[in-house]
């Protein structure tokens, strides 16, 4: 019975969302697993996060950096949801190593549960918030992707000074940092973009729907 309710799943997901999972966390009350389309989504109680390897804001950045993702040995996600960050890189691929960090657990389960096993993807998963992390952290990568919401909503912390100057500490010369970002208010997009640009004066801003992506090169 299991195994035919999972054909079933697997067939109406091609034509809407299927939701094959329910669970919650301390971060996150409301945490739904959907299949669509072969690809996993993460829903919250008000965002979907993750498209596998769909993912557009990051199939936009990525083919930003097309030249660049050969040479790209070491990537650091701040923000992992369901792994999309990987998974568009595999479409594509490449096979870096990735440092995922999310403070939800459930979330970094779920997210290694479906990109496989981890020692075979090189991802080194990280339970812990994400201001934290870079704040303390010692290593750099080739490519820092920030990718965090709550909700639709970037927290305050991302747009601070401190916290982007902290990730181009974080990035190798001559290497790449992806924000990810939803428009809300006009305004406070343009307060970001001027301190984004404060700290990452090479960059460019990739359009998608409410989304934009900025591009920057350390």
């Amino acid at each position: 019975m299991r195994k035919f309710y999972l054909f079933l799943s697997i067939f109406f997901s091609f034509f809407y969302p299927v939701r094959m999972r329910k669970g919650s966390s301390t971060e996150n009350p409301v945490l739904e697993l959907f299949l669509y389309r072969n690809r996993w989504q993460l829903a919250t109680a008000d965002a979907l996060y993750s498209d596998g390897n769909k993912y557009r804001p990051l199939v936009l950045a990525y083919k930003e950096l097309a030249a660049k993702l050969p040479d790209a040995k070491n990537i650091l996600v701040l923000g992992a949801g369901l792994g999309s960050a990987v998974s568009v890189m595999h479409r594509l691929g490449y096979r870096p190593a990735f440092t995922l960090v999310d403070k939800d657990q459930l979330v970094l389960q779920w997210a290694l549960e479906k990109l496989g096993n981890s020692a075979d993807h090189m991802i080194m998963p990280v339970c812990e918030d994400a201001k934290l992390y870079i704040q303390a952290n010692e290593q750099q990568f080739d490519l820092v992707i920030i990718d965090i919401f709550t909700g639709r909503v970037v927290p305050d912390f991302v747009s601070k000074q401190v916290f982007l100057e902290n990730c181009r500490k974080s990035t190798m010369a001559g290497g790449n940092v992806v924000l990810n970002y939803i428009i809300n208010h006009p305004k406070e997009w343009d307060d970001t973009l001027e301190i984004f640009n404060n700290v990452f004066p090479v960059h460019k801003v990739l359009k998608n729907g409410p989304n934009r992506i900025i591009v920057a090169t350390v």
